[in-house]
């Protein structure tokens, strides 16, 4: 269990449930073919930024940008520019086989590289408070890293490590650590974060305390950590450490929500817990007939996109078809609309299709105009079998 499989489980068991299992007929990868999302993509891309220079610092023994060193060593990676760019394109390759991305990836992949001015700026600001051990002896762990292979599950000396993924075996639960540095005197958790504060990041990282006390591979002894800190792209937020008596107890904590989320997943189905706010982000909503029997359908707050239900009931042009609706927010069952695609596209009456982010345009002064759905570049549209 990981902190975020937890918190998606927690949130909705059924949504987790639905973007877990496999789906063999849509592609081979693991779970539901997740949708692109810009702004998620720029994240990722800064993250995974953050940890190529911060591997290289360590490799290089360059305690912080404004050593002398760090310029030689951001030359050799090919400079900030250089490093985003082929960041995007590794992002950007994790989707090159998912069915739901072919229309978007030229389209991402413009947008982001015209972000790398952005990005570059976003790098450069957490990198310039970050502060690592000068010249940190070289360990085996250390040695695996600076080739590019795993860290090995070996306790972990002196020196400072990224990405160090921490198995607590005892509770269950793992996680995987951006920056753990370790010294004579020091034992500090750094987690990088490129959205905006939440307390959720303070439960993460303490979470991550627990596990590193935990970890009988990498920490035998049960060193706790003296010093924890969420790095956001313009402050650097320190937040309380756990004695090791509260780890105990943290650690108790974690266990009983482990199982707590386990059993939740174990009914059949797992329950749907529809909400407005989770809904709307949710990748598997078009296949949650709770999302499409509540009154959570996603809709902008002017009512121009929005998710819709609808049923054919027969063609109205070559790339329009006629429909009644048969669920979205704030319109009655059966109203008229009209489906507008970008391509040809062939229906049977009776055809129900659940529209994901489609603009929604109707004549407020004519209540017997049909509702006007327009699928753009951002729209799915999902048909067959469907709920009742």
């Amino acid at each position: 269990m990981s902190v975020s499989t937890h918190a998606e489980i927690d949130e909705c068991p059924r949504r987790w449930a639905l973007s877990a299992a496999e789906y063999p007929e849509l592609w081979s990868g693991r779970g539901y073919p997740p949708k692109l999302q810009l702004a998620a993509l720029a994240g990722s891309v800064v993250h995974l930024a953050l940890e190529v220079i911060t591997k290289e610092f360590t490799r290089a023994g360059v305690p912080s940008l404004s050593d002398p060193s760090a310029p030689q060593v951001l030359r050799e990676l090919g400079g900030y520019t250089h490093v985003l760019e082929e960041c995007v394109e590794r992002i950007l390759k994790r989707y090159v086989d998912n069915p739901r991305a072919g229309a978007l990836m030229e389209h991402a992949q413009r947008t982001l590289r015209g972000q790398v001015p952005t990005l570059r700026a976003r790098v450069q600001s957490m990198l310039s408070r970050l502060r690592l051990p000068k010249g940190a002896p070289s360990t085996p762990a250390a040695s695996a890293q600076k080739s590019g292979g795993p860290l090995p599950r070996l306790p972990l000396t002196n020196g400072t490590y990224p990405e160090v993924e921490l198995h607590a075996k005892r509770i269950g639960w793992k996680g995987k650590v951006d920056l753990l540095v370790l010294g004579d005197e020091a034992c500090e958790i750094t987690d990088f974060k490129t959205g905006a504060a939440d307390e959720a990041h303070k439960f993460q990282i303490r979470a991550y305390a627990v596990m590193w006390r935990l970890d009988e591979e990498l920490n035998p002894s049960g060193r706790v950590v003296d010093r924890l800190v969420l790095a956001y792209e313009n402050q650097d937020i320190d937040v309380a450490p756990p004695s090791g008596a509260e780890i105990d107890g943290l650690g108790h904590e974690l266990l009983a929500s482990r199982q707590a989320a386990e059993a939740a997943l174990a009914a059949r189905p797992p329950s749907a817990r529809p909400n407005p706010e989770w809904c709307r982000h949710c990748g598997v909503r078009q296949l949650c007939d709770a999302y499409w029997a509540s009154a959570t359908q996603a809709l902008s707050e002017d009512g121009r996109f929005g998710d819709i239900e609808l049923k054919i009931t027969g063609r109205h042009g070559p790339t329009s078809w006629d429909a009644v609706v048969v669920r979205a927010r704030k319109l009655p069952a059966k109203t008229l609309a009209l489906l507008r695609l970008q391509q040809p596209d062939e229906f049977e009456e009776g055809t129900r299709l659940r529209v994901l982010d489609g603009a929604l345009a109707r004549d407020s002064e004519d209540n017997a105009a049909p509702v006007i759905v327009t699928l753009n570049m951002l729209s799915e549209a999902y048909y067959g079998p469907l709920g009742d």
